[in-house]
């Protein structure tokens, strides 16, 4: 089966995306390939859909015809049916058709986790915290006590108690064993290695182009294109896209730079898969089939990333993967191929609504890759973990001159640009950049950093505001002001000196990670996805939704 992927909306500035089948398929003809590839996600999600646009009497129709024996002549119809009516409101009606089916004996027959987030007894709970947190993070509405939102307190395991070990600290400790200071490579030949081998490769659709809708002061994109195909249990199909990757800077060329990595990155990270395992990477990956209980080497917990539903001892695909022992040496860890690839298609259940690129980074060096696949992965913790705070909130001035050209030139397009410190226990810096549009709109960008000014200046730039501008609203009075130079800076002028810094900080603090090497042999430039187990890797705040002990625990704390 081909299937394309297709944009289907725009949020925040990042892209939602869903695979379309390539041929135009009826509905009986797409229930059909069902029945023969019950786990396919791509299809079953596009039925799903479609099922929504059905006139509701053809729906209700479809119903009587399955339930007449309780769906046990056609389990994957009863179970699309079941599914399209607690996913569609205008089909809800039709749920109590479905009273004498028992739902728990349908999950099997579907990829989705709609059925498993359904049967949650407390998720109605977690969608009115999560409207609350999503109002104050997404929206800067004021949090409201228990009491005065009226909402039922979540009974949640409280975080542990001890005392952080912060990157200082362990920065202090590590001073006599880290390596000398080593310079990346120049930026020309990063754009010409990644360009050149991006080339052959055949990725692009066309030249860079300017845009601007950032506050990066020079933005480009390009198109690029891919094909992969998945040969996977029952699963024989192609997938095909067109994707655009965005390059942010200070000036040309870290914009080349960046937006040449990022579509390194990105054409890395879809599988090609096959009897042999994981194909075209520069490593060999078999994959291994079996539920978590089963496996007889060490292996990622599923259970321990924050899923939206419980891990429930379903059989996975595991491909090699690595994580560092006690002296920082990776050793082997099996990882779910489904936790390292975007839009994998094997023929499992997923664990995720959708999981985006959280983690996924490239490099000159496998140390490059693994530091940028860890800051982003605190970064998306850190969003997903604390709430919107005034008093955390400051502007900035710099002793920079190209810094402090650049704000001076925000001002005056009349754009008032201020921040949030979303800094962890762990003291790695973290922040958000805020540009509050005339309309009210809250537009942000995030950065962390073992520098402090890096993960600023990330911040401000990836601000999807467009510069130049229309005038933005003024950033709330009375804000404090903070010297870009005065940031921590727990940075160590390597990559491998870095790498060493951020796990020992998140092993200390009970975040050991683990990586999966994605260097495709094509193009040979360092690609990881780095998971940290016991941080959150979405922060969506949708109707799927768990709300993190850490995240209760931090508002509570506030309000208090």
């Amino acid at each position: 089966m081909l299937y394309k992927l297709q944009l289907m909306d725009t949020q925040s500035g990042v892209g939602c995306f869903a695979a379309m089948p390539g041929p135009n398929l009826s509905f009986s003809e797409m229930v059909a390939q069902l029945r023969a590839t019950p786990l396919d996600d791509y299809l079953h999600e596009f039925a799903l859909q479609a099922l929504g646009k059905h006139r509701p009497r053809k729906v209700e129709k479809l119903i009587v015809e399955c339930v007449r024996d309780n769906g046990q002549s056609d389990p994957v119809l009863t179970t699309l049916l079941f599914e399209a009516c607690i996913s569609h409101e205008r089909l809800a009606k039709y749920l109590p058709m479905f009273n004498d089916i028992d739902p728990r004996k349908l999950v099997q027959h579907s990829p989705s986790i709609h059925i498993r987030s359904h049967l949650l007894e407390d998720q109605p709970l977690h969608r009115k915290w999560t409207s609350l947190f999503r109002n104050n993070i997404f929206h800067h509405q004021p949090l409201l006590s228990p009491q005065e939102a009226e909402i039922e307190p979540l009974d949640l395991p409280q975080p542990q108690q001890t005392e952080s070990t912060t990157v200082e600290t362990i920065r202090q400790r590590l001073a006599d064993k880290l390596p000398p200071a080593k310079e990346r490579k120049p930026l020309e030949e990063t754009i010409a290695y990644a360009l050149d081998a991006l080339g052959k490769a055949d990725a692009f659709l066309g030249p860079a182009m300017a845009h601007k809708a950032a506050l990066s002061p020079v933005s480009r994109l390009r198109h690029w294109s891919f094909t992969t195909k998945t040969s996977n249990g029952r699963h024989n199909n192609t997938l095909q896209g067109m994707q655009t990757s965005y390059g942010r800077g200070l000036n040309e060329q870290q914009a080349t730079a960046s937006y040449s990595m990022e579509m390194a990155e990105r054409f890395s990270s879809y599988a090609n898969i096959g009897s042999r395992g994981i194909l075209g990477c520069k490593n060999e990956y078999p994959l291994t089939h079996a539920a978590y209980e089963e496996l007889d080497q060490p292996a990622l917990d599923p259970a321990s990333l924050g899923l939206e539903v419980p891990y429930q001892g379903q059989k996975l695909w595991w491909m090699p993967g690595t994580a560092p022992d006690q002296n920082g040496t990776p050793a082997p860890m099996l990882i779910p191929v489904q936790f390292a690839y975007l839009f994998c298609n094997c023929d499992e259940q997923s664990l995720f609504s959708a999981l985006g690129s959280t983690g996924l980074a490239s490099g000159n060096t496998l140390a490059e890759a693994k530091v940028s696949g860890l800051l982003e992965a605190v970064e998306r913790d850190c969003a997903a973990t604390t709430p919107f705070d005034p008093k955390r909130c400051f502007r900035i001035a710099s002793d920079d001159p190209e810094i402090s050209k650049l704000l001076g030139n925000y001002m005056l397009s009349g754009i008032h640009v201020w921040f949030m410190d979303m800094t962890p226990e762990t003291g790695i810096p973290c922040y958000k950049a805020i540009v509050t549009g005339q309309r009210g709109d809250i537009n942000t960008g995030t950065g962390a950093d073992l520098s402090g000014k890096r993960a600023l200046i990330s911040a401000m730039t990836e601000t999807p505001y467009p510069f130049p501008g229309p005038p933005s609203a003024l950033a709330p009075a009375d804000l404090p002001t903070r010297k870009l130079e005065d940031l921590p800076d727990h940075a160590t002028g390597s990559a491998d000196g870095d790498l060493m810094v951020l796990e020992h900080t998140l092993t200390a603090n009970g975040y050991t990670p683990c990586y999966a090497d994605l260097t495709r042999k094509d193009l040979d430039i360092p690609v990881v996805r780095a998971l940290i187990p016991g941080l959150e890797i979405i922060s969506d705040f949708d109707q799927f939704s768990r709300v993190s002990p850490r995240l209760y625990a931090n508002y509570l704390s506030m309000v208090d």
